[in-house]
């Protein structure tokens, strides 16, 4: 455990002289935290923050300063985190017997369609676990990768169990093809430590060094990228960076793409929750070097935008984003431009006689094109399956939201700030069974993008 203020509020019980430390900076504010749930999950820092300036910048230093000498050997790994590792570690073992017994079966699940909202399973007839994810297309297969979460109940402390990645020529049918980042158990420290919060994981090949680069979302105190590299795009990938902060920003989601005709790529990414800002990539991809865009600027929660995704066609270049709600759905936004370094315009919500106001109750993750047609796919996850959104409660969490930033603008009852207490949280959704929303994306004549609910659907139209 990394002692200092970007650590949980909820791990300061681990140790007597971190909740000293803390009674020192902060007489009386741990009494009133304990009384919130969702205070354990976020650090110190931005607990602080949230009390809206009331506390001096020097006391937060101080308490960091304080803090960083507990950062001896001895107290490393806390008591939870060595009970963790050895619960990481039987588990570990029974992924692996559980997949030996798979591997003898062979296929026995086959579909010849995309049902979007229903449970997508894999040829050995598994659960799909590649959340937050994306396709690559490569020597004539697409290669499906994101967030393992077949571990993450909700109760277990486990966000995300490494990434893994299925294959697949026809986009119906997937094979398992494994784990190729692979989560790091014996170290809590590690960015890959599967309490971690590694989400969204976006991979490009660079023309320069012929690598495969990943670029990898780490949330929660962090909030920075891990970025890793390949020669093969099915890995072993090493690590080159941890905790890389472009601008020196706390980052969001994001999404990387390659300029069909320049060839230069970039980022966009959600810059510390007041802007999505684009960047270009240096020449091997494995940092930020300079800023050429920045688009929804001067908003608040849940109006902030998150969940970039990008794609190009027809000459435009689009952006696609998602407000800031956790794990329950909201409306998107789209926008386009005719260059990733120029400004982008608003073009209104992308998702078509949405009764939900919840982009079908999910969140995209990427776009991409299918091989040889002039047809984009919008990939998206519907991450709380038992919790669906309607046009009345999607209004709740507006309002509820908007309220703490706007009370004379917004306003809530009680009972619906309780509904939204209620609903499920980042740290308390069983994304073990989240279901994939797959949609087609339509450009009307203005070129738009449109995207219309489909019960199922297939690539051929």
């Amino acid at each position: 455990m990394k002692y200092g203020v970007d650590m949980q509020f909820g791990q300061l019980a681990e140790n007597e002289d971190v909740v000293a430390i803390f009674d020192q900076y902060l007489p009386g504010v741990r009494g009133m935290l304990e009384k919130s749930p969702q205070s354990a999950g976020l650090s110190i820092r931005n607990l602080v923050k949230y009390m809206g300036g009331r506390i001096p910048a020097s006391v937060l230093d101080g308490m960091e300063a304080d803090l960083q000498k507990l950062n001896t050997p001895e107290n490393r790994i806390s008591p939870s985190e060595k009970r963790l590792i050895a619960h990481f570690q039987e588990l570990e073992s029974e992924r692996k017997a559980k997949e030996e017994a798979t591997a003898i079966n062979g296929a026995v699940h086959h579909q010849d369609a995309i049902y979007p909202g229903q449970p997508w399973y894999d040829t050995k007839g598994q659960r799909i676990q590649a959340h937050g994810g994306a396709v690559f297309y490569e020597s004539g297969s697409y290669y499906w990768y994101g967030e393992n979460k077949e571990f993450t109940d909700g109760k277990n402390g486990i966000w995300t169990w490494g990434i893994r990645m299925y294959s697949s020529q026809d986009l119906y049918n997937w094979t398992d093809l494994g784990l190729i980042i692979l989560p790091v158990l014996d170290d809590p420290d590690s960015p890959l430590f599967p309490a971690k919060r590694v989400e969204r994981p976006h991979i490009l090949k660079c023309a320069a060094t012929g690598k495969y680069v990943c670029w990898i979302k780490l949330s929660g105190a962090e909030a920075s990228f891990v970025i890793m590299e390949a020669d093969s795009l099915t890995g072993p990938y090493h690590m080159v960076q941890e905790e890389y902060k472009p601008q020196g920003k706390n980052l969001g989601d994001f999404d990387l793409i390659c300029d069909e005709k320049t060839g230069k790529a970039y980022l966009y990414y959600d810059a510390d929750h007041e802007a999505i800002v684009g960047m270009e990539l240096a020449e091997d991809y494995l940092s930020a070097k300079q800023v050429v865009s920045e688009q929804y600027t001067a908003l608040h929660p849940p109006f902030t935008r998150e969940g970039p995704a990008l794609f190009e066609a027809n000459g435009f270049k689009y952006l696609l984003t998602s407000g800031m709600t956790g794990y329950i759905p909201n409306k998107s936004d789209a926008a386009k431009s005719l260059a990733w370094d120029e400004p982008f315009e608003r073009v209104g919500n992308p998702h078509v006689n949405d009764a939900s106001n919840a982009s079908f109750n999910s969140q995209i993750s990427k776009i991409f094109r299918v091989e040889g047609k002039d047809m984009w796919i919008a990939m998206a996850d519907r991450w709380v399956v038992d919790f669906p959104v309607d046009a009345k409660l999607a209004d709740i969490f507006t309002r509820t939201i908007a309220s703490r930033y706007e009370p004379e603008k917004y306003q809530a009852t009680e009972e619906e700030r309780q509904i939204m207490m209620e609903s499920p949280s980042l740290e308390t959704a069983n994304t073990a069974i989240a279901d994939y929303v797959w949609l087609p994306i339509m450009l009307d004549e203005e070129g738009n993008p449109k995207i219309e609910w489909r019960d199922c659907w297939k690539i051929e139209g």
